[in-house]
């Protein structure tokens, strides 16, 4: 503990010369020591000059130690009091403390030592207390200037000092209103307690919320900030109370809380409309595509009919025109069959179960029918893999990739075709593998679309609607799909399966 370097002034009173003499024998090295023949003359000193240490005899003539201690009391608080008395004198000693409010006393005759060590002690007193005062003073300036209110509150909620800003809060004045409390303001006392029970944290209730009433009518909303700080006079205990007014804050929440509330509200009617519209669009479209898959059958039936009847007659002209028509049917009935497909994966949820992706891609593998001899499979995949997902729908899946990748390969001399399976932390990885005529890398973000194609039609057929279903139902999965290739070096196709199914892709 830092104390002051100065000397200990000591003033000593006693109405026996040779006491006094000997006092100053004693401990004049050690303190700066000032005495004194009487109380009278003592005050006398003090009134000049200001001790450290006031050390009294209780037994002189005119006023007693405890008397003239009691008015050193009141008269320089800041100075520590110490009585010598005899055995005998315990009523005096009594007196002392309740009048005089002496640190300590000693008993004649007194040991040097003893003395000594009870002047220093003293002395420490009277730095320490000079130290609270200046923090004291401190916290005085802050208290007085800060411009938040500060409350100075009792255990029993009685309001013991207020700030300006509190004062001006709460628009009162403890001299006005003494037994102002916590009740005169706060709307329901049970539920705040409820409240600084929860926010408790040591000897602190942070963020406590409160609403206050002020004289006059209206409402404060605050947060409130209790410290402990220490004991009152009846043993109670003290808190500091910081309040923050944030009864703007409040109004702002309520406006966006309207606000938010008015958005959802008309975002819950949009969303409905849109779901009817989509939904309407995908009836629509549905029906167009079931509607237009008859007469297109018709219409290839008769091309063939044509063709038959122009290779009869000879007519290579009307033979070619039939198979140009029969052609063209075709690719509008695998059109309008890919069209319904994308419809009935869009509208069907996804069934979630432990799937052996093995025996799923070798089902898929049979059941593509007879495939170019020159065409390969390879299957790296664990016999006991499993994934997360709806067979039937991981079933068109690798139903389409396979498809797309036995057609680029078609023009190789030995086509190779891999199919494999990975598991990564918590998703499991899918790819379809091919050594094809691949594509360009920086169109890949093009393949997943609808319609979008990167091949010519007359080179390699298709709808583009393949891989967009593909993406469709690996979102459903809450997964991803993405591609990687390279012109005549091949592509791959990569599945991204999360091990637990998403909530939102089961209603999705």
């Amino acid at each position: 503990m830092e104390l002051t370097m100065e000397r200990i002034k000591v003033l000593y009173v006693d109405d026996e010369e040779g006491n006094l003499m000997a006092f100053r024998a004693s401990f004049r090295r050690d303190f700066d020591i000032h005495v004194a023949l009487s109380a009278t003359d003592a005050l006398a000193w003090l009134e000049q000059n200001t001790a450290h240490v006031v050390i009294s005899d209780q037994r002189m003539p005119g006023m007693t130690g405890a008397e003239f201690l009691s008015i050193v009391k009141n008269r320089w608080p800041k100075a520590v009091r110490l009585l010598l008395t005899g055995f005998s004198d315990i009523q005096a000693v009594v007196d002392a403390i309740n009048l005089g409010g002496i640190h300590a006393y000693i008993t004649k005759p007194w040991d040097p030592t003893d003395l000594k060590l009870r002047i220093e002690q003293a002395h420490e007193v009277h730095v320490l207390r000079a130290q609270r005062d200046r923090l004291f003073e401190r916290y005085r300036q802050v208290f007085d200037a800060s411009g938040d209110p500060i409350v100075i509150m009792n255990g029993a909620g009685k309001f013991m000092e207020l700030n300006a800003a509190a004062k001006e809060l709460l628009r009162s004045d403890l001299s006005t209103a003494p037994d102002t409390d916590l009740a005169t303001y706060a709307t329901d006392v049970p539920a705040l307690i409820r409240r600084l029970r929860r926010r408790r944290h040591g000897s602190t209730f942070r963020n406590v919320d409160v609403t206050l009433r002020i004289p006059g009518g209206h409402t404060v909303d605050c947060l409130i900030t209790a410290t402990l700080v220490g004991k009152d006079g009846d043993g109670r205990s003290l808190y500091q109370v910081m309040v923050k007014d944030i009864t703007d804050r409040k109004q702002e929440e309520q406006y966006l809380k309207k606000l938010n509330s008015d958005l959802d509200k008309r975002v819950a009617v949009r969303t409905k409309q849109l779901r009817e519209a989509l939904d309407d669009l995908g009836a629509f479209s549905y029906s167009v595509a079931h509607d237009l898959r008859s007469p297109l059958k018709n219409i290839k039936v008769m091309s063939d009919h044509l063709s038959s009847m122009a290779a009869m007659r000879r007519d290579e002209e009307e033979r070619d025109l039939s198979q140009r028509i029969h052609k063209g049917v075709s690719r509008l009935i695998y059109l309008v069959d890919d069209l319904l497909r994308f419809a009935r994966t869009d509208s069907k949820a996804a069934e979630f179960m432990d799937t052996g992706i093995g025996e799923l891609m070798s089902e898929c593998i049979s059941e593509l029918g007879p495939h170019p001899e020159n065409l390969r499979f390879v299957l790296s995949v664990p016999e006991d893999a499993t994934i997360v997902a709806d067979p039937s729908m991981v079933k068109v899946v690798l139903n389409n990739l396979l498809s797309n990748a036995i057609k680029f390969t078609r023009t190789r001399e030995q086509g190779i075709i891999e199919l494999g399976h990975s598991r990564e932390e918590d998703h499991d990885l899918l790819w379809v593998k091919d050594n094809g005529v691949g594509f360009e890398s920086e169109k890949k973000n093009q393949l997943f679309g609808v319609f979008k194609r990167l091949h010519p039609t007359a080179q390699f057929e298709g709808t583009g609607i393949g891989l967009a279903l593909v993406d469709r139902i690996m979102k459903k999965h809450g997964g991803t799909c993405w591609a990687e290739g390279a012109p005549n070096a091949g592509a791959t196709i990569y599945l991204r399966f999360p091990r637990v199914a998403l909530e939102f892709s089961r209603a999705s």
